[in-house]
């Protein structure tokens, strides 16, 4: 749902969700026993999504809820409705305590050996017009495959339901899952992260990156084989020589294990964790040491993408906050899974672990769940194609396929496409709604193909930004369609450009997604100071008209100022608005101008003309430019160690500060002429 909701920019995000939901109670047909409580608030690039939980006697509802994201204005843009209607007064007092469901759950899951992860939750239940009281289970064990989810009436002690919830690479594409939405429990007695003799270091280890056929431009075959694990002269070479950042130093032992990650043996076979005494982890394939370590690689790797480079703060929900993968898991077989924080990768046929599609497929399914605090959708298959595209978008980033080869499509390179199984696409030519089938990993192929043609556009990092702002928006119950008007309003929230809008909207529609009308809208810069002549006082003021974005379905708007570029202002505060006009519509915005003749002329160039703001600031800061050119950036806190690093690419930058400790920063721009540097300060 998409709506145009203008609210009081002094309320917070909660009161203006809060009024919305009180002004639409009866588009949402809510009944009048229905309560909404706030369970989770995320802060993105894009604004803030609230989260509301239904609930009856203060008891969540299964499956049930209201996302409203909040823009940056400070406006409703985007609503998932996952609400579920008709659920009656019970009672919700239960009779069976949660020690008692656990244990039974177990035994009728006929799990083997020590359960890995175990929780169980009391829900109001809504299954086929019947309210029930319910105790959600979810638990996993070392000697079963699987992550189950077993549902009790909490009264009668029936058992309701009973799955495997992980969700699967599955190569006979026949399983559908939900996610489950409880929390990993760490078997063991105290996690190495918090042991004061523990210390991060920096290790070496030799990976795929991201496989063996797309290093050397070649097809599956020959020396490229599986062949059962064993390595040749040309799979070693395919390797490349990498950095594991952070890993953990121990009492002198090294551990695959760093700020995001850990490596855990949680299912069989059992092989160990493959610490050692020395910080290089140089292997090849024909030693079970390579797939972890191309796991922490791949995994960390893409984890500080997500957080350093595109400024996106995002942790797994589980275990602290620490993902955790197992590198040799499924007893073996040819499958791999994520499911309540845990990654697992099985051995059949190629190592799901040594092919980064794979790896970063399955934490897809991962950052489906944590960006949208356990709101994952399989409808349509969209939790499939999220895994395909978040693969697929790292792999053509490294440039090794050329756009006319068939590989330069393929999904799962050197695991698929094989004698093992075929492989996925996204060049699939199915179009929505018309070409879903009943399998959703075929589903999220559409899915998958239509943010890759975006991608190729528009470019790796505005589409994986506006893929994860969007994706943070839905809901458990979110379709393809839904999704692809999240990610357009997601990057109609962070300022892009008019001609990006316009691609999302293309491919969008050519898919067969119903896109909704863009409604004309315009963005200012921020306020800017400038010097002015200390002779005369005076300023001449420039075209801003080129800083400011006009939005609207066609990308026609003619953008004005006033006062107009070359009127002369003498020293002082002068509003600037700026006005889009199209189609007999226009709309307006204004921002402060602040002309000071004490100003060094040198430092408010016009050319090179730089404000930062809020100044202070809480969560983000905003970095407008007059020139609209690539522009690496480094922020260094008052002690001169860097802190985050990021490419500028418009004229107005928006940059996560929200991790940094309260404190005076220093931002520097590469390849300028000048050396200044750009203090804010962090509340």
């Amino acid at each position: 749902m998409i709506l145009g909701l203008s609210l009081q920019a002094q309320q917070s995000p909660d009161e203006i969700a809060k009024t919305w939901l009180k002004d639409n109670l009866t588009t949402l047909k809510v009944n009048s026993i229905d309560e909404f409580n706030l369970r989770s608030t995320r802060k993105g690039l894009s604004g803030q999504t609230l989260r509301y939980q239904q609930t009856i006697n203060g008891i969540p509802v299964f499956d049930s809820e209201i996302a409203i994201h909040i823009s940056n204005k400070n406006k409703v843009s985007y609503v998932a409705n996952n609400h579920k209607h008709g659920v009656t007064t019970i009672n919700t007092t239960p009779n069976l305590s949660k020690t008692s469901v656990l244990d039974q759950a177990k035994q009728y899951m006929n799990l083997k050996g020590e359960l890995t992860q175990s929780d169980s939750q009391l829900y109001v239940y809504l299954k086929d017009g019947n309210t029930r009281l319910v105790h959600v289970v979810h638990m996993d064990a070392k000697q079963s495959t699987g992550y189950w989810r077993v549902i009790i009436d909490a009264h009668s002690g029936e058992i309701i339901e009973s799955k495997d919830v992980s969700i699967r690479r599955d190569i006979n594409s026949k399983i559908s899952h939900a996610v489950p939405t409880v929390g990993f429990k760490d078997q063991e007695t105290a996690r190495i992260v918090e042991n004061i003799a523990a210390a991060p270091v920096d290790g070496t280890g030799m990976v795929f990156d991201p496989d063996p056929l797309s290093v050397n431009g070649v097809t599956y075959g020959g020396n490229y084989r599986d062949n059962n694990d064993a390595t040749n002269a040309s799979l070693d070479a395919s390797r490349s020589s990498v950095t594991l950042k952070g890993i953990d130093l121990t009492g002198g032992t090294y551990k695959l294990e760093g700020q995001y990650l850990e490596i855990q043996d949680v299912e069989a076979p059992f092989k160990g964790l493959f610490t050692q005494n020395s910080p290089d982890f140089n292997y090849n394939r024909s030693n079970d040491a390579f797939e972890a370590v191309n796991c922490y690689y791949h995994l960390d790797k893409n984890m500080r993408y997500i957080n350093e480079t595109l400024g996106i703060t995002l942790v797994s929900r589980f275990n602290s906050g620490v993902i955790i993968y197992d590198p040799s898991a499924w007893s073996g077989g040819d499958n791999s899974s994520y499911g309540g924080g845990v990654l697992k990768f099985g051995e059949g046929g190629v190592d799901d672990a040594e092919d980064t599609d794979v790896i970063i497929h399955e934490l897809g399914h991962g950052i489906h769940d944590w960006i949208t605090n356990g709101s994952l959708s399989q409808v349509d298959g969209l939790s499939e194609g999220c895994g395909d595209y978040w693969a697929q978008s790292y792999s053509r980033s490294l440039n090794q396929w050329d756009s006319s080869a068939p590989s330069y499509h393929h999904m799962f390179h050197w695991d698929g496409h094989n004698e093992f199984w075929g492989g996925r696409t996204t060049n699939y030519s199915a179009t929505y709604p018309g070409g879903l089938t009943s399998s959703i990993h075929q589903n999220g192929q559409i899915w998958a193909t239509v943010l890759m043609r975006i991608f190729d556009i528009i470019g790796r990092e505005k589409t994986d930004k506006a893929f994860l702002e969007g994706l943070s928006m839905t809901s458990s119950s979110t379709n393809q369609e839904q999704a692809a008007i999240a990610v357009r309003q997601a990057a109609i929230d962070m300022n892009y450009s008019c001609a990006d809008i316009n691609v999302m909207t293309t491919q969008f529609t050519n898919t067969g997604y119903t896109m909704p009308s863009i409604p004309l809208q315009v963005n200012c810069p921020g306020d800017l100071a400038v010097a002015s002549d200390p002779t005369t006082t005076n300023f001449t003021i420039p075209d801003y008209t080129g800083m400011a974005n006009a939005i609207n379905d066609d990308c026609n708007a003619t953008v004005t100022q006033s006062p107009a570029a070359g009127t002369v202002v003498s020293d002082g505060s002068h509003q600037i608005t700026i006005t889009a006009s199209s189609g007999g519509a226009s709309v307006n915005c204004t921002f402060e101008l602040t002309v000071d003749s004490t100003l060094s002329v040198d430092e408010f160039d016009v050319e090179n003309q730089i404000s930062i703001y809020p100044n202070p600031a809480n969560d983000f800061i905003t970095i407008d430019r007059k020139v609209n050119t690539l522009e690496k950036i480094e922020i260094y806190n008052i002690l001169g160690a860097r802190v985050h690093t990021q490419t500028l690419d418009k004229l107005s930058n928006t940059i996560n500060v929200a991790n940094l400790s309260s404190g005076v920063y220093f931002i520097s721009f590469e390849n300028r002429s000048n050396s200044k540097s750009y203090k804010f300060i962090k509340n």
